[in-house]
């Protein structure tokens, strides 16, 4: 009988245990979310820039309004001051913009909003005013009067002024206006024109150019060519200068000799002070050249009592009198009158001003 060995065979299945999913399935998700971070705070700011210029660029190209550019992500707003049928323009530029990419240059993506602005409404233009000007002459002294637009100008003008003549009475009112465009040119030519008369005046009404007065014989064509080349033809108005007869050319060298120096004489007195010759020379050489006969006016300012003051005006102008007959002018052809503070020429509220009202004058009468 046969025997049977019983063999009995055990298979072990080996089992293999995974690795947990925390913390190993995190490493992914970090991945992406540095990568994330890494866009937003580096890369998306700098597309977000260059998406801004390249937009603003290509717009600014072609002058179209726009006020502002601002990218958020792949939007563009801007803002225009465009008129709506005109936002289609801005669009459609914006849109075309080219952006650099790993591929070269494409078309950025963009989503384009535009907000449209109403344009800025234009300043108001400056209301114009007309404006006077004056220059009166009298001998070698000028009275300024009228208005200028502002301080500007009228500095201007009275630099000006105070170069051209000996004496300037300034009267001129700014008032902070516009003048309109002639007005610099009229005064200008007003100042011109006075500087050659013996006495008148040079005006402009704020539409016309006016003289009136008196010159020599030989500037009178001069002063006409001075008016007539006024730009605007249609603001020449009234030339009327006429050649002075002779008593009234040496009534304004008289005049002329005064302004630029003047008698003086010992406070509160009548007797005249050392270093007049020069003047009192020149005064002598005007009568003897003269015909006619010769008022010496005296003039005081107001300070004081009004009846001394025309006492000692008749007085100081009886000084200039003896003077002028010491040095040869016949007494018959002189005579002496004081006006006391009756007529100021100045303004009697300044030192000056009183300083100028305090004068000897010489007519004529043929």
């Amino acid at each position: 009988m046969t025997e049977f060995k019983k063999t009995t065979r055990r298979y072990w299945r080996r089992t293999t245990t995974t690795k947990p999913w925390w913390p190993w399935g995190l490493a992914p998700l970090a991945a992406l979310g540095m990568l994330f971070l890494v866009g937003a705070l580096f890369m998306a700011p700098r597309i977000e820039a260059d998406v801004r210029e390249q937009v603003a660029e290509r717009i600014s190209s072609v002058d179209l309004p726009v006020a502002e550019v601002r990218a958020d992500g792949q939007g563009v707003m801007i803002t225009a001051a465009t008129q709506a049928d005109e936002t289609r323009y801005v669009e459609a530029f914006a849109a075309s913009t080219k952006c650099e990419t790993w591929a070269g240059q494409l078309n950025c993506p963009t989503t384009i909003d535009i907000q449209t602005v109403a344009p800025a409404a234009a300043p108001a233009a400056a209301s114009v005013r007309p404006h006077a000007f004056t220059v009166e002459k009298t001998g070698a002294s000028v009275l300024l009067k009228g208005e200028v637009p502002d301080l500007a100008e009228h500095d201007r003008l009275l630099d000006r002024a105070n170069k051209n003549f000996a004496a300037v009475t300034n009267q001129l009112r700014i008032s902070n206006e516009a003048a309109g465009e002639q007005f610099g040119i009229a005064a200008d030519r007003a100042l011109t024109v006075a500087s050659g008369l013996t006495s008148g005046r040079a005006s402009w009404s704020g539409s016309a150019f006016s003289v009136n007065g008196t010159a020599d014989s030989g500037e009178i064509t001069r002063l006409r060519n001075e008016f007539g080349a006024f730009p605007n033809e249609s603001s020449r108005g009234i030339f009327n200068v006429r050649a002075l007869t002779g008593a009234e050319q040496c009534g304004q060298e008289f005049d002329e000799a005064l302004s630029n120096a003047s008698v003086k004489f010992r406070v509160g007195s009548a007797e005249i002070d050392t270093g007049n010759d020069v003047l009192l020379n020149r005064l002598t050489e005007l009568a003897n050249s003269c015909p006619g006969t010769l008022t010496v006016q005296g003039h005081t300012d107001s300070q004081g009592d009004a009846a001394m003051n025309e006492a000692l005006s008749l007085a100081r102008a009886s000084a200039v009198r003896e003077a002028l007959i010491t040095r040869g002018i016949d007494a018959e052809r002189l005579r002496a009158v004081g006006f006391g503070e009756s007529r100021p020429i100045a303004d009697n509220d300044t030192a000056a001003g009183r300083a100028t009202n305090r004068r000897i004058a010489i007519s004529i009468e043929e």
